[in-house]
């Protein structure tokens, strides 16, 4: 029988039976068009009373998708659902009381297994098991493709203006601009993942939490709202990709265009009141002039821009409404805007770089007071206006900076973000991710460890073999856990910087053991692991790994790419499973090969 996009089956299931196929991952995200998780913990408590109190929630839309494993995509109520499993599993409390986690089979086997502490005080045996009996309403669509399940998504969350404006625009859009805007406004929040489908298990763990919920990414935490630029509520309603994509029309479309809720619109072929699918001139051109810069290029010299702006303000010890005089609070998003857009005049199209982080701080203090004019009222930033805000900006600033020399590394730009990306990334990803404090012990003589670097090389390997396509990360310069970073900071006087659960110690400790240059150390390790490797892995490590400096620290990323076909090293085959790298037997090899049979 053939799937239409109008097959739905509607049934009653329980909240007990929903949290098995959520623990099985049987729930999946498309980050492509769906919300990040932003329900504060009042919203998901009130969600949570009402069950309580048998009242009826809204039902549950989720998409059934060909070749999908049984899997299901959340259209609508993912918010919902994270709320309910949440309060399952002991994050938040209703009424000062936590859920049983006795009463749920599913739960007290992840207690007895230690995945769960249960906290206290408990809610009532009888209550607990009342909540997860209670029955919502599961509408199951059978997609026959993702452009159906993106149409859906659009037309349930447009009518009822839920979602803000820009998250309606971003809802079910397929275009370069849509997916440009998401992933560097997720690379600047933290917010990001290795793929678009991501198990809604995991989805905690790139949420954007509140003070009460211990987990995610803090919105206080969040660089927008750090420095004063957005408020809280703002991020949840997405004004931070607002602000992106503002940036990047105008960093490839000369003249300057205007900036307003219109040309927004337009960007994107949003309306109303149409369902054409037609993209519109506007989004068009904007979407050439994105090919025509080089998107990935686009993405870079974008990120330069803004971590040497981060290194400006961390370096000015001041948040940026503050430091251009508009005192501690409001938003500033404009005024970012500008300066922003002054720093990439200088940096991209003039070709220099900051000569002193001081001096460009110093010439941005109380800069509102004059040539930075931005009008107020909102309504349209008209592009003369605009034009000669950016252009008076860069004129102050133009001193602080200076030519870049030819050959000048453009790539150690950017990279305290991509750092930061892929730390993010492995919440979600770890079994093409490792890190280790570094390659000397946190004992005795403080020698060589031969057998971490043993470790380090079989763990290459198995990443390699996960298949042709797959990437995978050691990072060396990240404590293993808590105790080895305060053993670094007790024998090395080094305080780790700590990025969200990751302790990050650097190596120039290290190379001042050895009494070398940081790059002599790197050339050393580079070469050891060249004559350590298999051929091909050794190759791509050499070639793709690289030193990044991360604030002060300087911190190794060994790069493995996956391999053509199965690597062995010493005649033993090493495969990745979960955050371990294992042996694998004489029997299993079968199942390794067939990962690279076309």
């Amino acid at each position: 029988m053939s799937t239409s996009p109008t097959e739905l089956s509607v049934r009653s299931e329980s909240i007990q039976r929903l949290y098995d196929l959520y623990v099985n991952d049987r729930f999946r995200v498309n980050r492509r068009y769906q919300r990040k998780l932003v329900w504060t913990v009042e919203e998901k408590q009130r969600l949570i009373d009402s069950i309580a109190k048998d009242l009826p929630i809204p039902l549950f839309l989720v998409a059934e998708m060909p070749d999908a494993d049984g899997a299901y995509e959340l259209i609508d109520g993912m918010q919902r659902l994270n709320a309910m499993f949440s309060f399952l599993e002991n994050e938040f409390a209703l009424n000062e009381e936590y859920f049983d986690l006795e009463a749920l089979a599913d739960t007290k086997l992840r207690k007895d297994s230690g995945d769960l502490t249960q906290r206290t005080p408990v809610l009532s045996r009888g209550q607990a098991v009342s909540i997860a009996n209670y029955s919502v309403a599961l509408s199951v669509f059978r997609a026959p493709n993702s452009s159906s399940v993106d149409e859906v998504f659009r037309r349930i969350n447009s009518g009822g203006r839920t979602l803000s404006r820009q998250n309606l625009r971003q809802a079910g859009t397929i275009s370069m601009i849509a997916d440009l805007v998401r992933v560097v406004a997720s690379k600047i929040r933290g917010d990001t993942s290795p793929g678009d489908i991501v198990p809604l298990r995991l989805m905690g763990r790139l949420s954007i939490s509140n003070r009460e919920l211990d987990y995610g990414v803090s919105v206080d935490d969040i660089f927008w709202v750090r420095e004063g630029i957005l408020r809280r509520e703002d991020v949840r309603e997405s004004v931070d990709e607002q602000a992106i994509l503002d940036l990047i029309a105008d960093c490839v479309i000369d003249p300057l265009p205007n900036t307003g809720t219109i040309v927004r619109d337009e960007y994107y072929s949003y309306t109303d009141l149409s369902d054409t699918d037609e993209p519109s001139e506007a989004a068009n051109n904007f979407n050439l002039k994105i090919t025509a810069y080089g998107e990935d290029r686009l993405q870079q010299d974008l990120l330069r821009v803004y971590d040497e702006i981060r290194s400006v303000l961390r370096d000015a010890d001041e948040r940026f409404s503050r430091l251009i005089g508009l005192g501690g609070g409001g938003r500033a998003p404009r005024y970012f805007h500008a300066v922003f857009m002054a720093i990439y005049q200088l940096m991209v199209r003039d070709k220099m770089r900051v000569k002193s982080y001081a001096a460009v701080a110093e010439k941005l203090r109380d800069i509102t007071s004059g040539p930075l004019n931005v009008p107020g009222g909102g309504g349209d930033w008209r592009r003369d206006a605009k034009r000669n805000t950016i252009d008076a900006v860069a004129g102050v600033l133009r001193d602080a900076f200076e030519p870049s020399p030819d050959g000048d590394d453009l790539g150690r730009f950017g990279r305290t973000t991509e750092f930061e990306t892929l730390l993010g990334n492995a919440l979600v990803e770890q079994q093409l991710f490792d890190c280790k404090q570094g390659f000397l012990r946190l004992s005795g003589e403080r020698e060589f460890d031969e057998s971490s670097f043993d470790k380090i090389c079989r763990t290459l390997v198995a990443m390699a073999n996960a298949g042709p396509g797959a990437m995978g990360y050691v990072v060396v310069g990240i404590a293993d856990d808590a105790a080895d970073a305060e053993k670094v900071t007790a024998l090395d006087e080094v305080a780790p910087l700590l990025y969200r659960g990751f302790h990050v110690v650097g190596l120039e400790r290290e190379a001042k053991i050895r009494g070398e240059s940081v790059n002599d150390y790197w050339s050393w390790l580079i070469q050891r692991l060249r004559s350590s490797l298999p051929a091909p892995v050794a190759s791509h490590v050499a070639s793709g790994s690289q030193f990044v400096a991360y604030n002060d620290k300087a911190v190794i990323v060994l790069k493995s790419q996956g391999a053509a076909q199965p690597v062995f090293l010493d005649d033993k085959l090493y495969e990745r499973s979960g955050s371990d790298t294992v042996l694998v037997s004489t029997q299993d090899y079968m199942r390794v090969f067939a990962r690279f049979s076309s």
